[in-house]
């Protein structure tokens, strides 16, 4: 008698006929070597990963404004350590200077701020505030700071910071609910504005990563709000900390996902209130050798490097940055305890 042929067996060989056969790609993960060529390392510098040292790099420049690192370090360290401490949502595990830190949530309100606080130069700042570049707020945030001139003097600083917190609750649900379409550009002098909005789109079309490994990803960052992948997890975190010897209110989104075992964070700053005006950076790790490679690419945007002398300004600028993000893995290599 002839057997009814057994359809799972017969769809299971198929499947391995398909995958086997010449032309079809088979569904790997994709080798941490291929992952830091399209991230822009060249071979020599995918080679020097083995010397145990980090490896920095030149990324693509959006703007004249811009200024891009890649950063990466291979480290004898299981990925499973190395994932785990990455995952740590706030601070950032791999943050320095911070002083105080919380996350934002729409039901907390301002009072998600609480804990945040400024010296009394920087409450005079605000109180103070004019268009120009010493501090990043839009025309009608510095048209609300002058209605509080007109008060006592002692109930003048807590008025301030208070107001503040609600200027940065506000910043929040506005780009909670709106992406990078509804950050407030920073006023200028002459009328002229900063527009972080434009800068981190910028930043996340010159990503290679992103649209290549995680297609969906990527367009919910580029158009955020929308719907994150299956997967992927969010936070609003904020931090202060202390950028170029000024305390500053730093508000960030990080969203966060596995990836062959390690794990993709991006993260981006929608709100800094002095020195630059947005950041945006990509933090991963992959199982590399017999340890981990981890990786960064950073685009930090500041109207200090553009105007006059724009190049040399880049240069400088370029290295500050390198020095940070040197510091940074420094302090992941010390905490996981196994440099080489």
């Amino acid at each position: 008698m002839l057997r009814k042929p057994n359809h799972t067996v017969a769809a299971a060989w198929l499947l391995i006929i398909s995958l086997t056969m010449p032309g079809t790609p088979a569904f790997a993960a994709p080798a941490a070597e291929e992952v830091l060529s399209v991230m822009g390392m060249d071979k020599g510098q995918i080679a020097e990963l083995a010397q145990g040292k980090p490896v920095t790099y030149a990324l693509p420049e959006s703007n004249n404004t811009d200024l891009a690192m890649g950063i990466a370090w291979y480290l004898p360290t299981p990925l499973t350590k190395v994932s785990r401490y990455l995952r740590q949502k706030n601070p950032d595990p791999l943050d320095v200077d911070v002083i105080t830190y919380g996350l934002l949530t729409e039901h907390g309100g301002a009072a998600s701020l609480a804990p945040a606080a400024l010296s009394s130069e920087e409450i005079e700042a605000l109180l103070n505030a004019e268009p120009g570049s010493q501090i990043n707020l839009s025309a009608v945030e510095i048209d609300n700071f002058k209605t509080l001139r007109q008060m006592p003097s002692k109930a003048t600083k807590g008025a301030v910071l208070q107001h503040y917190r609600e200027i940065l609750f506000q910043r929040f649900v506005a780009y909670r609910r709106g992406g990078t379409y509804a950050i407030a550009p920073y006023l200028r002098d002459e009328s002229l504005e900063s527009k972080p909005s434009l800068e981190l789109r910028q930043a996340v079309n010159t990503n290679a990563i992103l649209p290549r490994y995680f297609p969906t990803l990527y367009k919910a960052w580029l158009d955020y709000p929308q719907p994150l992948p299956a997967g992927a997890e969010e936070a609003f975190p904020w931090v202060e900390k202390t950028v170029e010897s000024r305390p500053a209110i730093i508000l960030r989104h990080r969203i966060s996902t596995d990836w062959n075992g390690g794990i993709l964070v991006l993260t981006r700053e929608f709100y800094a209130p002095h020195s630059y005006n947005s950041s945006q950076w990509l933090t991963g790790c992959l199982a590399y050798r017999d340890g981990t490679v981890v990786f960064q690419q950073v685009h930090s945007y500041t109207d200090q490097v553009a105007g006059i002398a724009s190049d040399v300004k880049h240069i400088i600028g370029r290295e500050l940055l390198k020095d940070k993000m040197l510091k940074s893995f420094s302090r992941l290599c010390n905490i996981s305890g196994q440099c080489l």
